[in-house]
């Protein structure tokens, strides 16, 4: 009995590979599809792109990018099969770039409706936000031949590792979209002579863009967000050192920072939220570019920094708070603890938040000045 149990698994073990097998295609008859952009024409018309790869040894590009007007993915999808030999393979998508103009209008992320419906579709797609038309970033060559999709995926990995943006994939965007305690933030970036990050790019809870963050003003919020990863640098740190030759910049300093503690505490009163963020970074001095008798005036050196860093925090939050935004996520924390309170605004927890007392402190512990005094 036992040994017909296991004939009878093994053939349903079978019968299992060979129908997943039928439904398969041979590769030669497939076009892979590994970058998928959507943008506004002058004349507010969706256009959609693809970028896939070129196995051909004769060819001299190392991808090909198909265009097409469409009014869905899915339409454009349709599209996509017309101009190209086999059949689009949307399940290796590596990178989804949006044009700014997409991201002007509200409630454009129903246009993913398709992505998030078909099983077939990786969600691990890394989201970008392209400030300029899409254009002049799905037809550019690099001078390498390197493809473009796996060169954005890498350059966003990379710039995440280093705190330089965020690292949005599909699955993060439609949990940040639905969340009402956080908006989404998604990787920003730029076309000029060369391809370069920017930084971050800001959306409200209806997924419209409300501002960018620079690559250090997104070090800060990966800070606050608890999501930073190993150092994170800071260059030319100005601190009011009042020296009078200004031509080696002689009042910077660099540092690296790294096992930062960020701890956030939340209260209601008086008819608003408070929260009350304390940051602990331990630093390692890299560069000081004016002298300074560090043995004797540690203390007031780490206090001016302490204070700029401080003042940095709190011109972020400022701006967080004028767009009615929460990158942060501190809606997730007013309703962990004011559950009720926090139900009342959840809505419009953006208004709430502007309206909210939010205080920031940074404790600097001076690890190492370097191998010189």
């Amino acid at each position: 009995m036992k040994r017909l149990s296991h004939i009878f698994l093994v053939y349903l073990f079978l019968i299992t590979m060979l129908s997943g097998c039928a439904e398969q295609l041979p590769l030669e008859d497939m076009t892979m599809q590994l970058m998928l952009g959507i943008d506004l024409s002058k004349d507010n018309n969706l256009i959609f792109y693809e970028t896939n790869p070129v196995f051909s040894k004769t060819s001299k590009k190392s991808s090909e990018t198909i265009e097409v007007k469409a009014t869905s993915i899915r339409d454009a999808r349709n599209k996509f099969d017309t101009k190209v030999k086999g059949f689009v393979n949307g399940s290796k998508i590596q990178v989804i770039l949006i044009g700014k103009k997409v991201l002007e209008h509200p409630d454009w992320f129903s246009l993913f409706d398709t992505i998030y419906r078909n099983p077939k579709f990786s969600l691990n797609s890394r989201v970008i936000a392209v400030d300029g038309p899409l254009s002049s970033i799905m037809y550019y060559q690099s001078e390498d031949n390197v493809l473009l999709p796996l060169h954005l995926k890498t350059l966003i990995d990379t710039n995440n590792r280093r705190n330089s943006t965020v690292q949005t994939t599909l699955h993060e965007l439609h949990r940040q979209i639905y969340e009402k305690g956080i908006t989404p933030s998604i990787s920003e970036i730029k076309d000029g002579t060369q391809l370069r990050l920017t930084g971050t790019s800001l959306l409200n809870h209806k997924g419209k863009h409300v501002h960018s963050f620079n690559i250090s003003e997104t070090a800060l919020l990966l800070i606050l967000q608890k999501e930073e990863r190993g150092e994170v640098s800071f260059t030319h740190f100005s601190l009011p050192i009042n020296n009078k030759n200004e031509l080696f910049h002689q009042d910077d300093i660099s540092f690296s920072a790294s096992n930062i503690k960020t701890k956030i505490k939340s209260a209601y009163h008086q008819n608003k939220f408070h929260f009350d963020i304390k940051i602990n970074m331990p630093i390692y001095l890299g560069e000081r570019m004016f002298p300074y008798n560090m043995s004797k005036n540690e203390k007031n050196f780490k206090k001016m920094v302490e204070e700029k860093l401080t003042k940095q925090f709190e011109d972020l939050i400022k701006i967080i708070q004028a767009k009615k935004i929460d990158p942060i996520g501190l809606g997730l924390y007013a309703r962990a603890h004011h559950y009720a309170e926090y139900k009342k605004v959840e809505d419009e927890w953006g208004k709430a938040l502007a309206t909210s007392t939010i205080n920031v402190s940074v404790k600097v512990d001076l690890i190492s000045t370097g191998n010189v005094k």
